[in-house]
């Protein structure tokens, strides 16, 4: 009787543990602290759980527990830092690492089961977000360009007075600290090779950052755009005009201080993470990224404040056009989109069979950096660029009513470093009103593979 007592625990036992699931995320506190949960919560509810729990555990780490008759899944989300998600997922302790910057050699050297994560099926770009500069609302200065925030967090510059003639008093420098994907995006974008002077104030949370700044009129920092609360965001240049980190300007990567935020998840995966995944990417989930003040994948279109700089045929072809905000990216001489740019032609593709969109046409316009090779062929590169996207979107059944590559004019980001050159190879796509033949082509064929 004994053994059969011991047995009927043991069976009941092993039924209740088989009753619960569990999916690890940690990483980036970007994500981690209001995305993150919103995402999961939301999902918990479209794989049927109904009750939904949230326990706090410690600073930064919660768990969100979802349960449906007897079934129950718990998600962890640890939001310590980027580093930290690539380091527990190399020791199996994460099953998916949230990451505000991307995966570098040094994380995939961690451990065999994360040596794969820059291969595309692994990243998962999941928002877009700018490193915006704040400052304290009373402060006159209206923007700065990256030399000069680089002077100031390194110490170099000490004194407001040296920036503006309205104001004086020391400079009061905030940052995160060395764990965050923020400060990692900053110290590759703006810092380089220099060093957070001595005596900054560091911090482990975007929203403390953002209070102590709101606090003190001779305060800078860097937030993510969700950070921007109580403060002012400043404009930044890099060689070309100054943006301010807005919506369009960070979907589109022409802001200077643009990132993109990430998932990694190492193959194989199992069931339940490649299930979130795909719900994160989905265009139900899209509109929680807005939601917490971050930047979806979305398309949208705007109307943009032309550039005085750009060639006259520039402004003849968007003549009455509006912007989409993507822009297809490239590396030296290559016709080879990211895992992000095909997921952006597949989410264009839907757009144009939007009933909004019957009659319209796109155009797509191709530029190189000015370093790439000499003029007359950087105008046949910038060409087949757009020739490539060009190309791929007829395969989806639509066909772009004007394709031209412009060479290395209006270049949005400097051409003396690796990251801004990067940012002049592009494609820009734009909508505008097609001419009756066109525009019937592009409604026939999309209509009819649109068609179940």
């Amino acid at each position: 009787m004994r053994r059969l007592t011991c047995l009927l625990g043991m069976l009941l036992l092993v039924s209740s543990a088989g009753g619960q699931e569990r999916l690890r995320l940690h990483g980036s506190n970007t994500i981690g602290e209001a995305l993150a949960p919103a995402m999961v919560e939301r999902w918990l509810r479209a794989e049927g759980y109904d009750q939904i729990q949230r326990r706090e555990i410690a600073f930064e780490e919660i768990e969100l527990i979802g349960r449906a008759g007897s079934s129950e899944l718990v998600v962890e989300i640890h939001a310590h830092g980027s580093s930290t998600g690539f380091v527990d997922v190399a020791a199996g302790r994460a099953d998916i690492a949230m990451s505000s910057r991307p995966v570098r050699a040094s994380d995939r050297a961690l451990s065999q089961a994360v040596a794969g994560l820059d291969r595309a099926e692994q990243e998962i770009v999941l928002a877009m977000d700018g490193l915006a500069l704040i400052v304290h609302p009373s402060n006159p200065l209206r923007g700065l360009s990256k030399g000069q925030i680089r002077q100031i967090f390194s110490g170099q510059l000490s004194d407001w007075s040296q920036l503006s003639a309205d104001m004086r008093g020391r400079i009061r420098v905030h940052a995160r600290d060395d764990r965050s994907g923020t400060y990692d995006s900053f110290r590759a974008m703006v810092l380089g090779d220099a060093d957070v002077l001595e005596g900054a104030l560091r911090y482990e949370s975007t929203e403390k950052l953002a209070q102590a700044v709101a606090a003190d009129p001779l305060a800078i920092g860097f937030v993510g755009l969700s950070g921007v609360r109580g403060v002012r965001a400043l404009e930044v240049s890099d060689g070309a005009q100054a943006l301010a980190p807005s919506v369009e300007n960070v979907a589109v990567e022409d802001y200077p201080l643009s990132r993109r935020l990430y998932l990694y998840a190492p193959e194989p995966r199992s069931p339940i993470a490649d299930r979130f995944l795909r719900f994160a990417v989905s265009d139900q989930a899209q509109p929680l990224v807005e939601s917490v003040g971050l930047v979806s994948q979305a398309i949208r279109r705007y109307q943009p404040r032309l550039r005085q700089d750009a060639p006259e045929e520039y402004h003849r072809l968007v003549k009455q056009a509006e912007r989409l905000s993507l822009n297809l990216r490239f590396g030296t001489g290559m016709s080879v989109l990211d895992g992000k740019n095909v997921r952006d032609l597949d989410r264009l593709e839907r757009f144009m069979q939007q009933p909004e969109q019957r009659g319209r046409s796109l155009i797509l316009l191709g530029f190189s950096d000015a370093n790439e090779t000499l003029p007359i062929m950087a105008l046949r590169i910038s060409g087949d660029r757009a020739d490539f996207v060009a190309q791929l979107l007829v395969q989806r059944g639509i066909d772009p009513a004007r394709v031209r590559g412009l060479g290395g004019a209006a270049p949005v980001a400097s051409n003396d470093n690796d990251l801004g050159r990067q940012r002049n190879r592009r494609v820009e796509v734009w909508l505008g009103q097609a001419a009756p033949g066109v525009a019937s082509r592009i409604t026939s064929r999309t209509a009819s593979k649109a068609a179940p």
